[in-house]
């Protein structure tokens, strides 16, 4: 196993504002680990229960923080061995971690913000450069919302799929990543869905106007549309951490 001095693997568990992010304290300690060498590239870090062990923590968080740097390329998975830093230049991926450690209540928040930015952007690219095939895709996400409304049932992915097929209909790869990462954050904590049926009926008049205006490539309207959607709409994209 690598050696790690002591104080490089203590989390602070007691203070409120962070007890429910234990897996943002892991992350960050495994960046600074990276950062300072005691794991190297082509190197492993110790399996999900000696990092466990080494953080005095269950194996959830440590989970979700392998599964994201997973996700950002710091690490791959060798089956058999396990997670592998990876050989290439670390330093702006790295970085880009520093980006989601963030007080828990501030973070929601930052991130909603963040998904306004990206999402309204999106379309309005959309809107000029999304073919037959993205529209098709954004159209069955919709559909899916439809159906599952209907039957009482949680709309909740099937909408995040719908705005994931407007950010990809962008054809803008930095868009699209941000958009990914935004989402795997999203899916770490617990997602609310519409609860009213009133409220559901206007997000899906609202998706229906949003993929109208990009399948008329109108790029103006489709940014506005989506923009008065994600504020007029709040609690369809709220995030709520869960406690314990």
């Amino acid at each position: 196993m690598i050696s790690i001095p002591e104080e490089c693997r203590k989390l602070n568990k007691l203070s409120d504002q962070n007890s429910g992010v234990l897996y943002i304290q892991v992350l960050e300690k495994i960046r600074l680990w990276i950062l300072n060498g005691y794991v190297k590239e082509g190197e492993y870090l110790p399996s999900e229960r000696e990092l466990a062990a080494l953080f005095d923590v269950s194996r959830m968080p440590v989970t979700q923080a392998l599964k994201i740097l997973e996700f950002l390329g710091v690490v791959c998975f060798v089956r058999g061995k396990g997670f592998c830093v990876k050989n290439i230049d670390l330093h702006h991926i790295i970085n880009c971690i520093g980006f989601m450690v963030l007080p828990a209540q501030d973070g929601i928040n930052d991130i909603q913000e963040a998904r306004e930015g990206i999402e309204v952007q999106a379309a309005t690219l959309a809107a000029t450069r999304r073919t037959d095939e993205d529209l098709a895709e954004a159209a069955g996400a919709l559909a899916e919302m439809e159906a599952r409304g209907g039957h009482g049932d949680n709309v909740a992915e099937a909408s995040l799929r719908f705005h994931g097929a407007l950010v990809r209909a962008s054809h803008n790869e930095v868009l699209v990543k941000v958009n990914d990462f935004l989402l795997e954050l999203l899916r770490s904590s617990r997602l609310e869905t519409l609860r009213e049926k009133a409220q559901l009926d206007l997000a899906i008049e609202q998706h229906r106007g949003i993929l109208q205006a990009v399948a008329e490539q109108n790029s103006e309207k489709a940014g506005l549309l989506m923009r008065e959607h994600l504020r007029v709409l709040p609690t369809h994209h709220e995030i709520m951490v869960e406690n314990g």
